[in-house]
């Protein structure tokens, strides 16, 4: 917990259906302020909206890794929940919109090592005890630093895995949840079809990343998000692949958005074909090849 006298609100930048989110200073250190609106909520809104927030800043609480968000701490006042995260650049989604203004194209390398960035953190979540599903795996919940390393953010929708054993061995079994969770363009199609679905849903929806980082475009961009969503859920639609992309990315992003959830990689064997790639296509290992790019630009947070 932090005492909130200690937090100091600088601007507003971003909000959602139930919170704001500020720049803001923490005994001196900069930091990303996350607030429920619980004063403008009805009491049934305001009761779903605490249990999500406090249900992410208890998940957030137990994680330590370098391509996860890292909590700070917790507050709480007569007006406000608080949740205080490390100060971030901007999104991945900032980057697709600046790469789209300047009509530019995101470099392969750059496109893999976020690639790997992203399988590191979801293989470390997958592996928790018990495993984590964030459910909402997305460019605008993957946020950079300054120092350009990838993380992911927003465990609003993540979900405990009691069930499973411990390690990826287990990733394939269902979880007892169904519904439309998480955001269409993305979405696992046994998740759109309401089935019950387990650890490969997140797996789905990094393949439909992976393609947005190769293509420097979201999947289906001509498509609203949940036509897109209905028509691989109930035509085994795909975004079409280039025959000039290589083809281990290639056969990569086909194993992880296949219909079948069971035989969907885990994202250990998917960090070890992209790191296989890596190091033959680039002559040096992900660790040694850090910070070889200027980064693209994006909305900068100063």
């Amino acid at each position: 917990n932090v005492d909130w006298e200690d937090v100091t609100l600088i601007e507003k930048i971003g909000s959602g259906a139930f919170g704001d989110i500020y720049r803001g200073r923490w005994r001196g250190t900069a930091v990303a302020a996350k607030l429920i609106k619980s004063d403008s909520l009805q009491d049934g809104d305001r009761k779903a909206a605490l249990e999500d927030f406090r249900l992410e800043t208890a998940i957030l609480g137990q994680l330590r890794h370098p391509n996860v968000c890292l909590l700070l701490g917790y507050t709480m006042t007569a007006q406000h929940e608080v949740m205080l995260s490390e100060l971030m650049k901007c999104s991945l989604a900032d980057v697709f919109k600046t790469l789209a203004v300047s009509e530019s194209q995101m470099s392969l390398l750059r496109s893999v090592r976020y690639s790997i960035m992203l399988a590191q953190g979801m293989s470390y979540l997958h592996t928790c005890k018990p495993p984590i599903l964030h459910r909402d795996l997305k460019p605008a919940n993957l946020l950079l630093d300054f120092s350009d390393t990838l993380k992911v953010s927003d465990f609003g929708l993540a979900k405990l895995r009691p069930d499973v054993d411990s390690g990826e061995g287990g990733a394939t079994a269902a979880v007892m949840m169904t519904g439309e969770t998480g955001s269409y363009r993305f979405m696992a199609p046994e998740v759109f079809r309401h089935e019950q679905y387990g650890l490969p849903a997140d797996v789905y929806s990094f393949g439909m990343i992976l393609y947005n980082l190769l293509a420097s475009e979201a999947p289906w961009p001509n498509s609203p998000g949940a036509v897109a969503a209905a028509a691989a859920a109930t035509k085994d639609d795909r975004p079409a692949v280039p025959r000039h992309w290589d083809g281990s990315l290639s056969s990569l992003l086909v194993q992880a958005w296949a219909a079948n959830p069971s035989v969907r990689p885990s994202f250990g064997t998917i960090l070890e074909q992209l790191n296989a790639f890596h190091m033959r296509h680039f002559k040096v290992s992900f660790e040694q090849g850090a910070a070889v790019e200027a980064h693209p630009g994006c909305c900068v947070v100063s």
